[in-house]
Order: structure tokens, then C-alpha cells, then sequence
């Protein structure tokens, strides 16, 4: 089952909604979600007028009915009994109503009944907007919200680190086999927003894309994911994508990213070293020099390189060598990721397995060395990609462009 993709609309009265609403219908989303918490009070007492023009507007579009509660990192506090209210309301009308199943349990579970019994399928919804729970309790919560009876089981979680979102996926891709209802997972922030388009591994029947503004952490913009959920679902790659560029430009971290979505295997060759040699580069500069290393790098990838639909994430000195570009152009297109000086010096300072920075950590010596790179990087590259903004996702948009484009990606 293909994932659904929706966007928000999220204005204070009804002539800002109607005004969004219109928007939105123009970039085609398969559902609309109103987020009622944004109204203020007076708009709020006609809402039933409001969704029934929402819903004429915008045609065959489905529509979700929101209201997020300032517990769950909404914008407007609400009396158990008017939450309730609203949501009776909303429910002959809109396609799902959003219910806070595990902030109102008791009521939700009665209420639950009577949306169906009005036409409208549940989606029972829990929010952490400061941590991910252990994996323990978003099972339990997950089927807490099942047992009252939603159609479709959503939780949000905010990671604090990347391990964070990698386990919090494969828990959402155990929880697609442990609950007989369809489920919505998401790891907000920018560090989550790889979740949003993996639905392939986690299973999420829709995920919640930006079209005027986002609704929450990590919303990306809904043309970059449908785009991106098509690529997860299956495609083919042609030779190997080949990430060079400065230490701190992120090529591990983007071709992580790469591999989740595209399905394809990423190898990084200081790893790849690390392991054949059972000792860390440190270690294997101090020890034997840098050309040992550099020799033992080109031997690498020469290994590598024999296999084709791989995602190599070079060293910062792999492409000095004639003979290892010729290696990786002869059955890959290179992409070059840049950034600053000062985006490098952040990201790099407080590293301590950086060989030739050990010496000297601070940013004159990073400019330094950059510009004696810079032109090498460039005259070897095919694709180059700024990463300043450190956003991994729009990386991964902008390099599965370009491959497209040129026709190494396959999209059936």
C-alpha cells in the first residue's frame, strides 16, 4: 500500500484558512490536514461551517480534523468536554478525526464509536516533542490506542541523537506485524526527517509534508517527499554513487542517509580500511605514514569498486590520486559535497581522529588546507552539492536529482 502524503493548513480565522485552503488544493496532497488548535475562539464556535467548506473546496482530497493539544505541542489549551465536542463535530464531515487517544483515554474510548457510527475513520495519536520513549513503552502505547479502537495508530517522537531515530524506525517496522491496524511513525526534528520518507521500512500509511508552513519539526516539502517515498519504494542505480569532498561536509552521515532511502549499500572506505587492518587510521598514520595509508585507500578501492549500486563515501585525501579517481569513474559519477570553512571548523573541533588536524585544530589551518584541496575536488567532480544549510534529507533530494537527470537512477 503506497503512503499518503499530507499537508497542513493551520490559519487563526476562517478567511486565512479558506485562503490556505485554496493553496493547498493546488499542490495536489492526498489528504489536508486541518489543524483546528490554531483558530481563536470566536472562529472556533463556527466550526462546523468551516469544515464544510473546507471539505467543498477541496473536492476528492480526504481530510483529517486536529485538534493538538498544548500537551501534545499544540497551540491552544481546550476543556476535556469541548475537546470532545469538536471532535462529534467534525467527524460527518471529515474523512479522519485525530483523537489524543493516550492523553484522553477514557473518553476517547467512548467517543471513539460514535465517530465511526458519524463516517469518519480515527486516528489515535500520541506526541513526544522532548524525547523518544524505549521501545517498550511505544509498543504498549501503540496498542493501547488500538485496543480503544482507532483505525490508524500514530506516535511523533523527538530524537536526541541519530541512534534515536534508527531505533525508533525499527520498532516502527516490528509495530507493522504486532498491531492489525494501519500505523503513522515519525522521528521530528531535522535529525528524524529521514522517517518521513523510509516508509518503506517503517510502514506509515501517511506522512505529513509542509506546503504553506510546516506543523511540526522535520517537515519536508511535500514535492521533495513524494519524490523521495517513490525512491524508497524501489529503484535501480547504474554504476555507483561515488561522495567525496572535506572532512565535516557530512559524507558518511548523507550517505547513511542515501542508503535508507535508496535501498542501496554504503560502504565507507576509511571503515572499510579500519577493518582490514584491525587499528584506526590514527593509528595507521602514526605508525606507517600517510602514503602507507594512501596506498592501503587505493587498494581499497580497487576492492570496492569490482561491484556496481553502492554508495562510497570516500576519505578526504582518496581523490588526490590519479589512479583512485580513474578507479571510481570507471564505474561511478562522483559527487562533490562543499561547505564553508566555518561550517567545517564547527563541525570538526571537537574531533580527536582527524590525522592531519591533530596537529593544528583551528580554522586558519582548515582554510588552509581547503584551498590546497578545493581545486582538486572540483576538476574531478560530476556533481557538487553545497551542504551549509546541514540538512541531510534536502542533500539526498538534490543528489538523487542530479542522478536521475543524468540516468544513473532508474525509477520503475
Amino acid at each position: 500500500m503506497s503512503t499518503k502524503v499530507c499537508v497542513p493548513i493551520m490559519g487563526q480565522d476562517k478567511k486565512t484558512v479558506l485562503e490556505q485552503t485554496e493553496k493547498v488544493s493546488e499542490m495536489n496532497p492526498d489528504i489536508i490536514e486541518f489543524r483546528a488548535d490554531y483558530l481563536d475562539e470566536s472562529s472556533r464556535r463556527n466550526i462546523a461551517e468551516i469544515l464544510n467548506t473546507i471539505k467543498k473546496n477541496i473536492g476528492n482530497i480526504e481530510l483529517i480534523f486536529t485538534f493538538r493539544t498544548k500537551a501534545e505541542g499544540g497551540e491552544s489549551e481546550i476543556s476535556v468536554s469541548d475537546y470532545e465536542n469538536l471532535c462529534l463535530t467534525a467527524a460527518p464531515v471529515c474523512d479522519y478525526v485525530d483523537v489524543e487517544v493516550a492523553g484522553y483515554f477514557d473518553v476517547a474510548k467512548k467517543m471513539i464509536p460514535d465517530i465511526q457510527r458519524a463516517g469518519a475513520k480515527v486516528i489515535g495519536s500520541n506526541h513526544h516533542f522532548d524525547r523518544t520513549p524505549d521501545d517498550e513503552e511505544i509498543i504498549e502505547i501503540m496498542k493501547r490506542m488500538e485496543s480503544a479502537g482507532a483505525d490508524i495508530c500514530k506516535m511523533a517522537v523527538m530524537p536526541q541523537v541519530k541512534e534515536d531515530v534508527e531505533r525508533f524506525m525499527k520498532v516502527s517496522e516490528k509495530l507493522k506485524d504486532m498491531i492489525s491496524v494501519r500505523i503513522i511513525t515519525m522521528s521530528m526534528g531535522e535529525l528524524g526527517s529521514i522517517s518521513r520518507v523510509c516508509t518503506k521500512q517503517t510502514g506509515s500509511c501517511i506522512t505529513f509534508a509542509t506546503g504553506i508552513q510546516s506543523s511540526a519539526p522535520g517537515q519536508i516539502d511535500i514535492t521533495m517527499a513524494r519524490k523521495l517515498i517513490k525512491i524508497n519504494q524501489g529503484c535501480h542505480l547504474k554504476g555507483n554513487i561515488v561522495l567525496i569532498g572535506f572532512m565535516g561536509t557530512g559524507k558518511t552521515t548523507v550517505s547513511k542517509a542515501l542508503s535508507a532511502i535508496t535501498g542501496f549499500q554504503e560502504i565507507d572506505t576509511d571503515a572499510y580500511i579500519v577493518k582490514q587492518q584491525g587499528r584506526s587510521i590514527s593509528e595507521i598514520f602514526e605508525k606507517e605514514g600517510e602514503a602507507f595509508f594512501r596506498n592501503l585507500e587505493t587498494n581499497a578501492l580497487k576492492d570496492i569498486s569490482e561491484k556496481e549500486g553502492q554508495i562510497i563515501s570516500c576519505g578526504g585525501g582518496a581523490v588526490l590520486r590519479d589512479e583512485n579517481v580513474k578507479i571510481l569513474k570507471e564505474k561511478g559519477i562522483i559527487i562533490l559535497l562543499t561547505a564553508t570553512p566555518e561550517t567545517v571548523f564547527e563541525r570538526v573541533k571537537d574531533h580527536t581522529h582527524r590525522p592531519i588536524l591533530n596537529s593544528d585544530m583551528s580554522l586558519e589551518h582548515i582554510k588552509e588546507l581547503m584551498s590546497q584541496r578545493e581545486p582538486r575536488y572540483q576538476e574531478v567532480a560530476d556533481v557538487i552539492v553545497n551542504v551549509d544549510a546541514n540538512d541531510r534529507v534536502l542533500t539526498c533530494y538534490h543528489i538523487i536529482t542530479e542522478l536521475e537527470k543524468r540516468g544513473y537512477l532508474l525509477i520503475p
